[in-house]
């Protein structure tokens, strides 16, 4: 007969074998490693080399990668990586077979002071490699802990921040079903210096027979601008020096035909059409104009004074004087002056109108003199 020690033994020995059997049954019906090579778990019939049976009212994550409560290095530089995990994804060259070409990589950022990094934020990272080189392995893209994407910078300093080195396109948009994507829109630094950036930004259209290029447009509520709006529209072109002030010395505004301007905008509000150079007008043409109606407004008197009873009309004799020494009427620019100066339309349409007015009075005068001597000889032939 068995002594009690040795029945207490057996009997703690066929508990922990029926444990054991019945976990082992558990984690067999859970988790399944099939002849495929494919590891299911909780997924009976696994259709890939790792496959996750959760359900999607699940509240638990398929996959979590960290160790709770490690704090990683805290001594670190305000902005450092504290830790990070990485996802590595193999590529081969004939060279270097055992190569990683591609990476995602979740690094923990201090976001809290220098060397001491009690607040951690969670930026993702995106690596991809040519493949010639295992160092080729370099960062393409980043959404850090606040939210900003970057695409060439480490730093994105905006909700999408893109970096580039020169001569490369910074971003391109098209349409697939163009003709060889002949339609985009690009944006691109416009010079090739290095250490240089002109923001450059090119629409094609693909519209064949239609005269399309970039097309801007501006929804806005149809309303009347207040007075504080009153330089405000739907579409704006703002020009202003980079300290936030308007420009002095500088263009404004340049509309060019393949670099050759057509008009141009100047800091002061002068307009010039066909050249750049308006010599300080609002408005200067270098060329022809046709208008329907056109209104110069005066500033200076208009000539009805010279209808008035106390106006002083030239003599005839010192008009001819005038004329003599001078060569051209009174007050009238010479052609000289005209020549070098050009001519003011509203100021010489008032003196000419004032030369008619004084023309009129002359005549008047005559007329009086002609019928006076008409009178005299009539009494004459009586």
């Amino acid at each position: 007969m068995f002594k009690p020690l040795k029945v207490v033994n057996l009997l703690k020995y066929f508990i922990l074998s029926g444990c054991l059997l019945l976990t082992h049954f558990c984690f067999a019906q859970a988790n399944v490693f099939p002849g495929t090579g494919n590891v299911g778990i909780e997924a009976p019939s696994p259709k890939a080399k790792l496959q996750i049976g959760m359900s999607s009212l699940d509240t638990v994550s398929a996959i979590s990668i960290g160790r709770a409560g490690e704090a990683g290095k805290t001594n670190i530089p305000l902005g450092g990586v504290a830790g990070a995990y990485n996802i590595d994804f193999y590529t081969w060259r004939d060279m270097t077979p055992d190569q990683i070409g591609a990476r995602i990589r979740a690094e923990r950022i201090n976001r809290y002071n220098a060397n001491s990094a009690l607040i951690q934020g969670m930026d993702l990272v995106f690596h991809t490699s040519p493949g010639s080189l295992q160092s080729d392995l370099t960062e393409r893209m980043r959404i850090n802990n606040l939210g900003n994407v970057g695409i060439g910078t480490a730093l994105p300093g905006a909700r999408l921040h893109v970096a580039a080195p020169s001569g490369t396109l910074l971003a391109r948009f098209s349409q697939i079903d163009t003709s060889g994507g002949d339609g985009r829109l690009t944006i691109s630094n416009g010079i090739g210096a290095a250490n240089n950036f002109i923001p450059v930004i090119t629409g094609r259209a693909y519209t064949p027979g239609r005269p399309f290029g970039l097309y801007l447009e501006g929804d806005a509520e149809d309303v009347v601008p207040t007075v504080g709006d009153a330089g405000m529209a739907a579409v704006i072109l703002d020009g202003r020096n980079r300290v936030a002030a308007p420009l002095v010395n500088n263009n404004v505004l340049a509309v060019n035909n393949y670099g050759q301007n057509l008009l141009m905008v100047k800091a002061n509000g002068s307009v010039g059409i066909g050249t750049t150079d308006t010599k300080g007008y609002k408005l200067a043409v270098n060329g022809s104009g046709i208008f329907t109606q056109i209104k110069v407004k005066v500033y200076s008197a208009w000539p009805d004074y010279v209808f008035s009873d106390n106006y002083a009309l030239p003599s005839l004799q010192s008009l001819e004087q005038f004329i003599s020494v001078n060569k051209h009427l009174p007050e009238i620019p010479a052609e000289k002056e005209v020549l070098a100066d050009g001519q003011d339309l509203g100021e010489m349409n008032r003196l000419l109108l004032k030369k008619v007015e004084e023309l009129t009075l002359y005549i008047i005068q005559l007329n009086k003199k002609v019928d006076a001597q008409q009178e005299e000889i009539s009494k004459l032939k009586q």
